[in-house]
């Protein structure tokens, strides 16, 4: 039977059921949470599977340390924490999340949409510092999303389901892809566009696209000012997608109107400008953090991973050039 390596805590109502399908599981404890890369390069030469928790980086030296290794997954649908081309090198499979995180992330965007757009935390905060109810009567800040044109950048999985739940809220929906989606189209008559389209007639503008080199800083100072000025920005996908100065920008001199993000440039680091702006929401990098979410992301990824040393294909196979080699 393989060997399962797990970078991070795992609640054993979690990991318990996979105790019979490896000989050996061996994991931090609750109080440690993660291991450090130095610990996990001293041990897994050893181990058949690798369980990536919390963004924990697979690279390099610790790439060519698993001699043994099958296949590395990774709890969440993005993976720029593993060198999958030095994986793919190696004959090792990735394995990510991309069907349990879906929802979760499609619903904390709603949240974050509705949270910036009806001005929810700032009613909160004054709600909180003046204890009174009353407020100014024909106060000019926040939009109904009702009848108001969502803009999608990525329109994958999570970019569907969050235009799903848009659609039920009365919104019209465009979207940009690299890929057309004609069935997605027809489901939520939503409208292809091209990506300056998209940015140039949306009154909120949702990112969902995968970080890669080539979609670096696609939103930057030249994406904000052809956004229009009455316009949201919402960031669920990855920091590094935007140039995060240039976002701080557009919110501060009133580009836009206003933003929310749960992803940042240099994470787990968040500029300290950012967290001075009244009219940005802002969240932790905590889009699938639901314990249900998260249990059935571990489940996924685990699943794939057996699935691998079955020699199945599994679905969630990143480095589909190994495909044949399963």
């Amino acid at each position: 039977m393989a060997k399962l390596l797990v970078t991070g805590w795992i609640p054993e109502d979690i990991i318990g059921k996979y105790r019979e399908q490896f000989e050996e599981i061996v994991l931090p404890d609750e109080e440690k949470t993660n291991y450090t890369v130095g610990e996990v390069s001293g041990m897994i030469g050893r181990f058949d599977v690798l369980f990536t928790i919390s963004a924990f980086p697979f690279r390099d030296d610790l790439i060519e340390k698993a001699v043994n290794l099958k296949a590395v997954c990774n709890l969440g649908v993005g993976y720029d924490n593993i060198d999958v081309q030095a994986c793919t090198e190696r004959n090792i499979c990735v394995i990510n999340t991309p069907v349990s995180v879906c929802e979760p992330t499609a619903e904390f965007t709603i949240a974050l949409m509705m949270s910036i757009t009806r001005g929810t935390l700032m009613y909160d905060r004054e709600v909180r510092e003046t204890k009174r109810t009353a407020s100014v009567c024909f106060f000019d800040r926040d939009i109904m999303l009702y009848g108001k044109t969502l803009g999608i950048l990525g329109f994958g999985r999570i970019g569907q389901a969050a235009a799903r739940k848009a659609k039920g809220l009365g919104m019209n929906i465009i979207y940009y892809d690299p890929y057309r989606k004609e069935d997605a189209e027809k489901e939520m008559d939503a409208v292809y566009c091209t990506f300056d389209e998209v940015l140039e007639k949306a009154d909120v503008v949702s990112c969902h696209m995968p970080y890669t080199e080539e979609n670096h800083h696609v939103i930057g100072a030249e994406a904000f000012r052809k956004m229009k000025k009455t316009a949201y920005f919402i960031n669920v996908a990855r920091g590094p997608i935007m140039d995060e100065p240039a976002l701080v920008y557009a919110v501060k001199n009133k580009m836009i109107r206003g933003a929310a993000t749960d992803v940042y440039e240099n994470e787990p680091h968040i500029s300290e400008e950012i967290t001075k702006l009244n009219n940005i929401v802002l969240s932790p990098h905590i889009g699938s953090n639901v314990y249900e979410a998260r249990r059935n992301m571990a489940w996924e990824a685990l699943d794939g991973s057996l699935s691998v040393l079955a020699h199945v294909r599994p679905h969630n196979l990143v480095n589909t050039s190994l495909m044949g080699q399963i």
